[in-house]
C-alpha cells in the first residue's frame, strides 16, 4: 500500500472515531448527565467513549511522523499551531454565544474564563471552566506535543525505543506511586503527566516504527506491554477495546482496510477535527430545546448530528482550510527569508 493511501485510511479511521464519540454523547451520556424525557433511550453506542483512545493512537503515529519530518522544534510548534487554533478559537466564540442564549446553565462559562480557553491552556489552570467539555482531551494532546517538541529540541526523536520504554517506566512509577498513597499531589502528577494516556500515545508511534522499519519483534513487545498497562491502571474493558484499535491499525498496514479510502469516510477524516470541536454542548443545547417542544424520538438525534457535521463543514471550508494555506504560506515565507540560525552566522 502506498504511502498517501495508508494516510487516507488513517485519517478516514480519525473520522469514525469522531462519529462514534458523537453518537455516544447524544444518546448515553446525556442521558446519564440530563436524562432524556423518553423512557428507556438507546444506549446502543455506549462504545463511543473508547473512540479518544483511537484518537490518541492516532495521535500517537501521526505526531510523531510530523516530528520526524520537522526542522526543529519550533517549526513543529508553529506548525501545529496553525492546524489547531484558527478552528478551535472560532468554535470556543460560537459554543460560548450559543450555550449563553440557551437555558443550560450547567453548560456556561463566565467571559473571563471564555477569553482563557481562546489559548487552549485553560486545563492547566485550576477553576477554569471549559467552554466544551470535549476540550479536555485537547490538554492531553497538548502534553503529548510538548513531549515530543523537547525530543527534537534535544535530538532524541529518532531514539525511538529508549524514548518509549522510559515514558513506560515513568508512567508505570507514576501510577504505583499514586495507588499506593493516594494523595492529591499524586494525582495531581498523574493527570498532569498523562500517565493515564501515555500508552495509547506509545502505541501509535510503535505503529509508526513498523511503518517505517517493518515487523520487529520489540516493536509488538512494546504494544504488549500497553495492553497489560491498560488492563492494571485501567480497565479489562479498556484493554479489549485497544487490542481491538492495534488489529485495526495492523489492517491498515497490511492494506486490507482499503475501503477507507471512500469518499465518504474521506470526509468525515477531513471534518473530524472541527466536528469534534462544535459537537458536544451545541448538541445538547438543540437536543434540549427540541425535547421542551415534544420532539423526544431517537429520530430527530440527526438533526444535532446534521448540524454538527454541516458546522464543522462550513468551518473546514471557510476557516481551517484558508487560515492553514494563509499562515503557512506566510509562516515558510519567513522561515525561507530568515532560516534559524542565519543570524548567529552573521
Amino acid at each position: 500500500m502506498s504511502q498517501k493511501k495508508r494516510f487516507t485510511e488513517i485519517d478516514a479511521l480519525r473520522g469514525l472515531a469522531a462519529i462514534a464519540v458523537i453518537l455516544f454523547h447524544y444518546t448515553t451520556y446525556y442521558d446519564g448527565r440530563f436524562g432524556h424525557l423518553k423512557d428507556g433511550y438507546i444506549d446502543w453506542f455506549w462504545f463511543g467513549e473508547y473512540g479518544v483512545q483511537l484518537f490518541f493512537i492516532i495521535s500517537g503515529f501521526v505526531i510523531y511522523m510530523s516530528i520526524m519530518r520537522a526542522r526543529s522544534a519550533s517549526d513543529f510548534a508553529i506548525k501545529r499551531s496553525i492546524r489547531l487554533y484558527p478552528s478551535y478559537m472560532f468554535a470556543v466564540v460560537l459554543t460560548f454565544i450559543i450555550v449563553s442564549m440557551s437555558v443550560m446553565d450547567d453548560l456556561k462559562v463566565g467571559f473571563g474564563e471564555a477569553l482563557i480557553n481562546m489559548t487552549m491552556l485553560q486545563d492547566f489552570f485550576t477553576g477554569i471552566g471549559r467552554v466544551d467539555g470535549v476540550y479536555w482531551t485537547l490538554r492531553v494532546e497538548l502534553t503529548f506535543y510538548v513531549l515530543m517538541g523537547v525530543l527534537l529540541l534535544f535530538g532524541k526523536a529518532k531514539h525511538i525505543m529508549p524514548v518509549t520504554l522510559g515514558w513506560f517506566a515513568a508512567s508505570v512509577l507514576i501510577q504505583v506511586i499514586h495507588r499506593t498513597v493516594d494523595t492529591e499531589l499524586t494525582s495531581i502528577i498523574r493527570e498532569y503527566s498523562i500517565a493515564s494516556f501515555s500508552h495509547m500515545f506509545i502505541i501509535g508511534m510503535m505503529f509508526y516504527a513498523i511503518w517505517q522499519h517493518g515487523h520487529r519483534f520489540k516493536y509488538h513487545m512494546v504494544m504488549a506491554m500497553a495492553v497489560i498497562y491498560d488492563i492494571f491502571f485501567q480497565s479489562v474493558e479498556n484493554a479489549m477495546f485497544t487490542l481491538l484499535f492495534i488489529a485495526v491499525f495492523h489492517l491498515i498496514l497490511a492494506g486490507r482496510l482499503k475501503f477507507l479510502s471512500s469518499k465518504v469516510f474521506v470526509f468525515f477524516g477531513t471534518i473530524s477535527y472541527p466536528v469534534y470541536l462544535v459537537h458536544q454542548n451545541i448538541g445538547y443545547v438543540m437536543i434540549n430545546r427540541m425535547e421542551s417542544t415534544g420532539l423526544v424520538h431517537e429520530i430527530y438525534l440527526l438533526i444535532p448530528i446534521g448540524t454538527s457535521i454541516l458546522l464543522a463543514y462550513a468551518i473546514h471550508r471557510l476557516i481551517e482550510q484558508p487560515s492553514h494555506d494563509t499562515l503557512y504560506r506566510l509562516y515558510k515565507e519567513r522561515r525561507d527569508a530568515y532560516p534559524e540560525g542565519a543570524m548567529l552566522k552573521r
